[in-house]
């Protein structure tokens, strides 16, 4: 199976889809309609079904694009990471990932503090995966993948879209750079 949610290919948020392979059986929780082959109950929500198609013709067009894009940014942060913050740890694998998606542990740095300061600079980041915003614990990917509570509790990931600029970067790293420096 595959879910995915819409809003992280710019369509609305609450719209999504579910790819189920032929053979998986999938049983109702709520009884009440026959959509999906009486598979859920409710009306679906056109007008959303719709923009999330478009959402995915557009991503699929302008996909080399945006891609090449995004991972230019991504590189380019890495790069200022390294060479300004020596100490710092990326997380995961530099080829294997998310053309946008950077992720990086600060030692003897609190995740919430930093991300105050940094939403005090009009900067959007977080210290984990967005479906565990609000957690004080450090994020159980990166126990999992080995790094230790201590340096995970200053990890600070930042994901890059096709709205954001090489300039927005330079901005991130200037702030990080000043915050980083006043601990």
């Amino acid at each position: 199976m595959l879910s995915l949610s819409g809003h992280k290919l710019y369509a609305p948020k609450g719209i999504g889809a579910l790819y189920v392979k032929e053979g998986i059986e999938l049983y109702k929780f709520l009884d009440g309609g026959h959509q999906e082959k009486d598979k859920r109950a409710g009306t679906e929500n056109v007008a959303e079904i719709v923009a999330l198609g478009k959402a995915c013709e557009l991503a699929r067009k302008d996909m080399e694009t945006y891609t090449k894009k995004l991972t230019q940014m991504r590189d380019f942060f890495f790069e200022q990471i390294r060479k300004k913050f020596p100490e710092c740890h990326i997380n995961g694998s530099l080829e294997n990932r998310l053309p946008g998606n950077c992720n990086v542990c600060f030692p003897n740095i609190d995740s919430g503090e930093l991300l105050l300061k940094l939403d005090a600079e009009g900067i959007c980041a977080s210290g984990g995966s967005a479906c565990s915003s609000g957690s004080s614990a450090p994020s159980h990917v990166l126990s999992a993948i080995g790094i230790p509570p201590e340096l995970a509790s200053g990890a600070l990931r930042v994901t890059f879209g096709d709205f954001n600029t090489i300039k927005e970067v330079e901005y991130l790293i200037e702030k990080l750079e000043h915050i980083l420096s006043h601990q």
